[in-house]
């Protein structure tokens, strides 16, 4: 979409089309960036981004302006994942081995190299969701999404300095529990 902002202001009067145009450029990110904070919960991550895009449908006319307006709409998915997450028991929940990330591997390996690469991504997931929110988020906007420190202060809403000391504790945390399992 050429002009993200102008379709929030069209979407603030009602525009459907600019509505579907929005949704159909943004959901799949959405639903990357949901996925990732979620641990592969993708049923759940579907349902969080169509509830925020819900939200964009009865509040663009909020958007202030200031800032990208995907960080906007990123605050808003944020905001309904972590929503979610409290409402979750605080017991460990396995990962089905079927989510949103294990449908993306490469079509062109092995089927050794495949079964490889899904215990990999199943182990990196469930080393993820051991990690805080707010780490776990660092590290996936950072390294998943490979967005500068800027953006991911933004989103998230603090310093760059505090973003930097999320990654710099959830890396350390990630060696930690891989060296645990050596």
């Amino acid at each position: 979409m050429e002009d993200f902002g102008e379709a929030l202001r069209l979407i603030a009067q009602g525009s459907q089309a600019a509505f579907s145009r929005l949704y159909c450029e943004q959901q799949p990110i959405m639903l990357h960036f949901a996925t990732g904070l979620m641990s592969g919960h993708g049923q759940a991550a579907e349902d969080m981004v169509d509830e925020a895009f819900f939200e964009v449908w009865r509040k663009a006319g909020q958007y202030s302006g200031d800032g990208h307006p995907q960080g906007w709409l990123r605050r808003i998915v944020r905001n309904k994942v972590i929503d979610w997450l409290r409402k979750q028991p605080r017991a460990g929940v396995e990962i089905p081995a079927d989510d949103a990330l294990a449908q993306h591997s490469d079509e062109c390996d092995t089927p050794e190299e495949t079964l490889a690469k899904l215990s990999d991504a199943n182990e990196l997931r469930r080393l993820l969701g051991r990690l805080s929110l707010e780490h776990r988020e660092a590290l996936w906007l950072c390294y998943f999404e490979e967005l500068p420190l800027s953006e991911i202060a933004s989103i998230v809403e603090c310093p760059e300095g505090t973003v930097k000391t999320r990654l710099f504790h959830a890396r350390r945390a990630l060696r930690a529990m891989m060296g645990d399992q050596s």
